[in-house]
Formats: structure tokens, sequence, C-alpha cells
């Protein structure tokens, strides 16, 4: 228990970096996004809070990587780039936060 709060405490963020992806960058859109999300207003240990907390990290994830249809993304391509830019972001936000109950909800 001592030890949860003393992990809470310290890592009191998460930043969601959506990391280059060569198409991507090479048209200058998401290298070194970053955005924080902060849950020491939330019990990760509890089955609530963790799925809470993989809620803001897919939001998060999904901005940074700049998710979006196919009807405003423009083609396949677009989509699937911003795809598996959501889905590594989300892998290394989720790891990064190292809990096993978000860890379990994010391998579902």
């Amino acid at each position: 228990m001592k030890e949860s709060k003393l992990v809470k405490g310290v890592v009191a963020t998460v930043a969601v970096i959506a990391f280059s992806l060569p198409a991507i960058t090479s048209a200058g859109e998401l290298k070194g996004r970053a955005e924080k999300v902060t849950y020491s207003d939330l019990n990760v240990e509890k089955d609530d809070g963790a799925h809470v907390l993989y809620r803001r990290l897919q939001q998060a994830s999904k901005r940074v990587c700049g998710v979006e249809s196919l009807k405003t993304a423009g083609n396949l391509r677009a989509v699937s780039q911003q795809q598996r830019c959501y889905r590594e972001t989300l892998d290394r936000a989720v790891a990064r936060v190292n809990n096993a109950t978000l860890t379990d909800i994010h391998e579902g």
C-alpha cells in the first residue's frame, strides 16, 4: 500500500508521445508531439480507476496521432499510418505506467 502511494506520487503524469513514422514525419505532421495525461486523482490499483486512466490514454493517443476517419484523412494510407501511430503510442504509454491492472485492460 505504501509503495503504490509512492509510485503514484512519483509518476503523477504520463507523457503520450507520437514517435516519428517515416511517412508521417515526411509530411511534417507529428514529429515530437506529446500530451501529458494526469492520473493522480485515480486509484489505478482498482478496475474503475484503471479503466478511467485507460480511456484518458486512448484519447490522448488519438489526439497526438491525429486519428481520424477515412472521410477526413483523405486516403487509406493516412488512416493506416494514424492507426499504427495510435497503437504504438498507446502501447508505450501503458508500459510507462507499469501497472498490472492497466496492462490487463490494454491486453484485453
